[in-house]
């Protein structure tokens, strides 16, 4: 007996072809991943690079105002304690000078009285006649001249207002230095976003190869979404060249 042929029958000459160009084209796609991946990830490192640049170039200009402004506070509130010195010494020589004005009077001396009055400074003459006129002879519970508004001493004023300036400075000086802080921390950042998209081509699997682009996405989206956040300075040539405000300044009038 001859043995049974078997049912399956031959494949047409198209199907082959079919099926040879679908594994063409799976193969073509497969390889076409990878390099969007690649180029994806190279457009990232790319633009990382710009960012990381300006960022470090803030960073400096932040720490230069933070530094100027630190410097600039010191030395205003060195200047401010110099006139705080003075001050008390000059409040000390107007105190003996109101106490010798004050033994006169008890002794019914004028004319030592009128000598010393003559030579006290404005602003103690202004003092010491308003208390004389608010009765100060006759009543224990009229402020003193030196206690009085009338008595106002230019150093001890210019001394409350170095003092303000100086905390303003400092105040400036740690604004501009944490800036400068967030401006360093983003190029650290940005360090890890080089780190994953270089470690990202080294891996043959493409889930590796994908979750490694998008962690780098993300990082860099975030430091991206920071950057524009923050205060930016302006470049130092156009500082110094004094570029003018968006709203012009009103033609001077010429002279008559």
């Amino acid at each position: 007996m001859n043995a049974a042929s078997p049912s399956n029958p031959a494949q047409s000459p198209q199907d082959d072809t079919r099926a040879l160009l679908e594994r063409l084209v799976i193969s073509v796609e497969t390889m076409r991943r990878p390099r969007r991946t690649a180029l994806i990830t190279a457009l990232v490192l790319s633009f990382a690079t710009l960012t990381s640049t300006w960022c470090g170039y803030q960073a400096t200009r932040w720490g230069d105002i933070a530094s100027s402004s630190q410097a600039a506070a010191d030395t205003t509130e060195r200047k401010g304690a110099e006139n705080t010195l003075a001050g008390l010494q000059l409040r000390t020589q107007d105190g003996l000078v109101i106490l010798e004005y004050w033994r006169a009077v008890r002794q019914k001396d004028e004319k030592t009285a009128e000598t010393l009055f003559l030579h006290m400074r404005p602003e103690l003459q202004a003092a010491l006649k308003a208390s004389l006129d608010a009765g100060i002879l006759t009543d224990p519970t009229v402020a003193g001249p030196l206690t009085r508004p009338e008595y106002q001493l230019a150093v001890e004023t210019a001394a409350r207002a170095q003092r303000e300036e100086a905390a303003s400075l400092r105040a400036e000086a740690q604004t501009s230095g944490r800036i400068a802080s967030e401006y360093i921390l983003l190029t650290v950042m940005l360090a890890s976003v080089f780190f994953f998209g270089a470690v990202a081509s080294t891996f043959s699997q493409t889930w590796i190869r994908r979750g490694m682009t998008v962690i780098t996405l993300l990082l860099f989206s975030a430091v991206l979404v920071r950057v524009v956040i923050l205060p930016v300075q302006r470049p130092l040539a156009a500082i110094q060249s004094g570029t003018p405000d968006s709203t012009p300044a009103p033609p001077s009038q010429p002279a008559p």
